[in-house]
């Protein structure tokens, strides 16, 4: 009985151990460890996106400046105003100027010509010492294939070789001077106190105020002298005028530096109120006269709206716009006290340049007058 439970009790511890194995092996496996979170995905740092900006376009190049050489005889008043003038439009269109002065020497001025020629120049005004002198100067820039403009140079033989030329014309200054006499002096002697007779402008002066004169026929011409462009000469020829002609009513003095020895003149003799004076030119003191009652009326014209004309006629051309005529008269008005503010100056100021810019070229005169008054 004893034995059989001993035996009972082994199998039984027995088949326990045989059983835990298999109980194991039944056993779920432990779940796997989760794999560890991928790190968190950052988006690329990018730069902040703006419209990608262009290389700096260069300003294209400006381009040169056009070179224009201006060339006077001297540097008296009327030919620096002239300079002065063409300095202010030459900056008002923007073009580079080269003065020369040539001293009234034919062989400076072709000296002059011939370094402007070296200095690339792409133009020349020129007012020339002599006709000789001129004919040089234009053949050589023609040659050189240099635009050039003059300034009383006014010569059809060598106009084809020239851009055009502004200047003063004689015949209508000695006759509008000569209407204004025949107009406003009743009736009398009348005399001439001439520049310097031989070049020829003196003659035409005087000529073409006789003639304008003559509309009043009670205006007689009783003298014609010589004052050669000098104030003393013109002083004394009046002191020969009125002891010659006592009743001498009024005088022709062809220009304004003369006429104020002139008036000199007549002041000491107490005629300054008999005798009437007319002139030209429309310089400073000229006005200056006309204001305190001294000459009675002139024949204004300018040096620097002269050279203006040049100035701006040969750069229009250059820029493919050459002038319509050849000949450009120098625009001239009779000055009196009642409208000497009129008057263009001498003196070239922003405003007086840019009214020379301003006008209208075609409506200019472009040919002398044939006879006085035309």
């Amino acid at each position: 009985m004893k034995r059989r439970s001993s035996f009972a009790v082994v199998t039984v511890l027995v088949l326990l151990a045989l059983s835990v194995p298999l109980l194991a092996g039944c056993v779920a496996p432990a779940p796997a460890p989760a794999p560890a979170a991928p790190a968190p995905t950052v988006a690329p740092q990018v730069a902040p996106t703006e419209a990608p900006k262009a290389a700096p376009t260069a300003a294209p190049a400006a381009a040169p400046k056009l070179k224009i050489a201006y060339i006077r005889p001297t540097n008296e008043p009327y030919y620096k105003y002239g300079f002065d003038g063409a300095q202010m439009m030459a900056d008002a269109m923007g073009v580079e100027l080269m003065g020369y002065i040539s001293d009234m020497k034919p062989e400076r001025e072709l000296a002059s010509i011939e370094d402007a020629i070296t200095q690339k120049a792409d133009g020349i005004v020129l007012m020339s010492t002599s006709a000789d002198a001129m004919s040089s100067s234009i053949n050589k820039a023609y040659e050189a294939k240099i635009p050039i403009f003059m300034l009383f140079g006014y010569n059809k033989e060598l106009m084809d070789k020239m851009v055009g030329s502004v200047q003063g014309d004689c015949n209508l200054s000695g006759a509008i001077i000569g209407e204004w006499a025949a107009k406003n002096i009743p009736e009398g002697e009348v005399a001439v106190i001439m520049g310097l007779p031989g070049r020829g402008d003196a003659e035409c002066y005087r000529d073409s105020f006789k003639l304008a004169m003559a509309k009043n026929p009670k205006l007689k011409l009783v003298d014609a002298v010589p004052g050669d462009w000098n104030r003393q000469k013109a002083f004394n020829q009046m002191q020969n005028l009125i002891t010659s002609y006592p009743n001498l009513k009024a005088a022709f003095v062809q220009n304004e530096d003369m006429a104020l020895g002139a008036i000199q003149s007549l002041k000491e003799a107490g005629k300054e109120k008999q005798v009437a004076i007319m002139s030209q030119n429309g310089a400073p003191y000229g006005l200056e006269s006309i204001a305190a009652d001294g000459i009675k009326a002139t024949v204004g014209w300018s040096p620097s709206q002269e050279a203006q004309l040049a100035l701006r006629q040969l750069v229009e051309s250059i820029k493919g716009n050459p002038p319509k005529e050849k000949l450009t008269v120098t625009p001239m008005t009779v000055i009196t006290k009642d409208n000497i503010k009129d008057a263009t100056p001498w003196e070239p100021t922003k405003e007086s340049t840019q009214a020379t810019l301003a006008l209208d070229i075609a409506k200019l005169k472009h040919a002398f007058a044939a006879t006085a008054g035309n």
